[in-house]
């Protein structure tokens, strides 16, 4: 009886300790794949050789998109256990429109949930494996929407286990089929005030058949350093 206590307690432990270990490279991704510090990004959301301007904030806990030189502003709201897209319009601030979240922008393969990688801050991520991408050995997490918002019901997110970076994510549709919707593959990154951050996203759309039907690509300028004003 004794030992079978043990070899229960031991197993609780180690599901507990999995699942912390989850939380805690999700978190670092979140690092990793977004802004860090007070830091603007300016760059373009491509398709073919049609391009939206593009550009990214970090101020607080809010990261603001604007997109087409302002035309259109959203931020991702980020408190301690909730994450809310909001649309700013009119110079106010009002919870983003359910049907428009999984909408594409400027009919690329991007949508508004894509832009704001929303799915980094679902709760509850699972390690369900270990794979190998570009040579590089990383951990699969899987994670459920907790909402019935977007496009996605589950992701796939692929993280390497040396430097915790962003690989891979799969968008999954709704089970039994699960069918994969949307593939994103982070192909460069930069180091912005001594953080690697995205240079390159590559993001591919399915059709029903599983191949793939449209390529969109972010891409990312690398800020310029300020010039020392003289005293």
């Amino acid at each position: 009886m004794k030992a079978l206590a043990v070899i229960l307690l031991s197993l609780a432990f180690s599901l507990f300790s999995l699942a912390q270990t989850a939380e805690d490279v999700m978190s670092s991704v979140r690092q990793v794949a977004v802004l860090q510090g007070s830091q603007d990004l300016t760059g373009v959301i491509r398709k073919g050789s049609k391009k939206t301007p593009l550009t990214l904030f970090l101020r607080g806990k809010d990261i603001q998109f604007a997109l087409n030189g302002g035309a259109e502003r959203f931020h991702l709201r980020l408190n301690d256990d909730t994450q809310q897209l909001r649309e700013l319009v009119g110079g106010s601030s009002r919870p983003f429109p359910d049907s428009k979240i999984g909408a594409p922008i400027s009919k690329t393969d991007v949508s508004y949930e894509d832009l704001a990688l929303k799915f980094l801050y679902w709760k509850n991520p699972r390690i369900v494996g270990e794979e190998k991408i570009s040579g590089q050995l990383c951990w699969r997490l899987h994670v459920v929407n907790p909402e019935k918002t977007g496009r996605y019901r589950e992701v796939s997110v692929w993280v390497t286990k040396k430097q915790r970076a962003l690989m891979r994510v799969v968008g999954y549709g709704p089970r039994p089929t699960s069918v994969p919707l949307k593939q994103f593959e982070i192909t460069d990154v930069m180091k912005v005030n001594g953080v690697f951050t995205v240079e390159t996203m590559k993001v591919s759309s399915f059709g029903a058949d599983r191949r793939v039907s449209g390529i969109t690509y972010l891409e990312f300028e690398k800020p310029k350093r300020k010039a020392r004003t003289a005293e």
